[in-house]
């Protein structure tokens, strides 16, 4: 048997690995729970026919969710009850992955699928909420957050997010466990 002709190429662990962009021994637990069929070496070693394997890494790609990311800037939102209506609503949405909103940077992520939910449909729901993009004029303006850096206002007003107002916990009754 030739290794290298294109029927019949057999792969090692290490290349099915690279090809999936995984570890190798994810491979093994994939072929040991029979995802992937597998032949063995004279010395024991697996091996993986290639046009399987591409057939595989065919259908693994048109199985993908390719996730997009949108960060829009949101001047009216100032205050954490403002993040969470923005969160809210756009979580609501379906095809929402994650949402990071920032009020000391008057911005927002939102990570989301693409094939089930798209940019313009997020900015309608941030519209009818009430929270127009920077600068919208009918296309998504991107704004960027940040560089990368975490958002100061967390730093600086902490407590606001650990601290519980004792006026609360006596109307909630709380203080009684203590």
């Amino acid at each position: 048997m030739n290794k290298n002709s294109p029927g019949n190429r057999l792969l090692s662990r290490a290349e099915v690995a690279e090809l999936f962009g995984v570890s190798p021994s994810t491979v093994t637990r994939w072929a040991d729970a029979g995802l992937i069929p597998t032949t063995k070496t004279l010395g024991g070693h697996r091996r993986y026919d290639a046009t399987v394997i591409n057939e595989l890494m065919h259908q693994f790609r048109e199985e993908t969710i390719i996730m997009e990311d949108l960060i829009l800037g949101l001047p009216t939102m100032w205050a954490d009850h403002h993040v969470l209506t923005v969160r809210n609503t756009l979580l609501a949405l379906d095809g929402i992955e994650d949402v990071q909103a920032s009020s000391a940077f008057k911005t927002v992520k939102v990570t989301f699928d693409s094939s089930r939910v798209s940019s313009q449909i997020i900015v309608m729901a941030l519209l009818d909420a009430g929270y127009a993009p920077a600068g919208f004029n009918g296309s998504v303006i991107n704004v960027p957050v940040s560089n990368g850096k975490a958002d100061p206002g967390w730093t600086v007003l902490a407590t606001r997010a650990i601290q519980t107002n004792p006026a609360d916990m006596a109307m909630s009754g709380e203080f009684r466990k203590y």
